[in-house]
This record gives structure tokens, sequence and C-alpha cells, in this order.
């Protein structure tokens, strides 16, 4: 009988590989909605799905304002807001800012907090955006006596909000995803 040596395996590669899983892979995960979100710009087109942009003297005095309470709120330069209309006669009213955010979850939450006391907001809840670092809230409210509902996002690179006339809060969070993507541009 003679013994048969036995090979040992090494352990160095796993350790190897889990080091460079740690180091590169984890980091690379966490921040790749950052580098896919930021930088981003804004542009304001004409049409959005059925809505026009409004370009009255009214419009435009809503507009400045809400632009004013952005550069304010969020210290921001790169501000936009618009009145969209559409035959029907509902009305949108979005207003936000582009820049680096850090927690965009955290800067809904803020924004909502903001916008509760003007709009008296109601029955705020998440809306699943399906990508990761975008987050969204709805809430209904009022405004002149008439029922709106008030949607905000924050991703990485912008912060906005859309009040919603004449649309279920279903409808409002689809409309703002479409705005979102019409209006900001990424890199």
């Amino acid at each position: 009988y003679l013994p048969v040596a036995v090979r040992r395996r090494r352990k160095w590669p796993w350790f190897l590989l889990l080091g460079l899983v740690g180091c590169c892979g984890v980091p690379t995960y966490l921040a790749g909605p950052m580098l896919q979100q930021y930088p981003a710009s804004a542009a304001l087109p004409e049409q959005v799905a059925d809505l026009h942009l409004r370009e009255d003297e009214a419009s435009k005095r809503t507009t400045r304002r809400l632009e004013r309470e952005m550069q304010v709120t969020y210290w921001s330069n790169d501000t936009f807001a618009a009145v969209y209309t559409a035959a029907n006669g509902k009305r949108v009213v979005i207003f936000g800012a582009t820049g680096f955010r850090l927690s965009p979850d955290k800067d809904v939450d803020a924004e909502i907090a903001r916008l509760r006391d003007a709009y008296n907001l109601e029955d705020v809840r998440s809306v699943d955006t399906g990508t990761r670092g975008e987050h969204q809230r709805c809430g209904i409210g009022r405004t002149d006596g008439e029922s709106v509902v008030v949607c905000t996002w924050a991703d990485h690179g912008s912060i906005a909000s859309g009040v919603f006339d004449r649309l279920s809060v279903p409808d409002s969070a689809r409309l703002l995803g479409q705005l979102r993507t019409s209006i900001v541009s990424r890199g």
C-alpha cells in the first residue's frame, strides 16, 4: 500500500475574485444610477402627448414665480417651469430643477412636505417608476377650490413636480413620466 498524495486546492483565486467584486463591483452597482442620471438638462417641448405649451401672459407669470421658488429652494439656476393645456381643458403645471441629487428619495419627501400646505395634500403614495434611483410620489390636493393631483419625481440629476387637474392619480403619474422623458435629457 502506497499513500497517494492528495492535491491541495488553492484558495487564493476565490479570495481574489471576492475581493474584486467587493472592491469594484459593489461600488459600480451603487453608483450606476448616479452615472446614468447625472448630468441632466431640461428643455421644454411645445407638445407632450395631447398637451400644448401655453405662452400667454398669465402662464408666463406663473412660470416665472415657480422658477424663482425652485431657485430659492434648491439653490439652482437650472430651473424650468411650464403650463400645458389640452383641447379638453385639462391643465398641467410642471416645475423643477436639474443638478446633482445625492438622495432623491429624501428630496421627494422634502418636496412633498413643501407642497403639502400649498395644495392641502392628502393620501400621498409612492409610485413605482421601474428605474433604480428614480422616486415618485403623488397626492390629492386642492387649489382654487378644485381637486388636483400633485406628483413629484426626483432622480440623481433632476427634481420636479406637476400639478394635474381632471386626471386620476394613476393617469397623473403616467403623464408625469412622459413629461420627464420629454423635458429632461441625460448627459
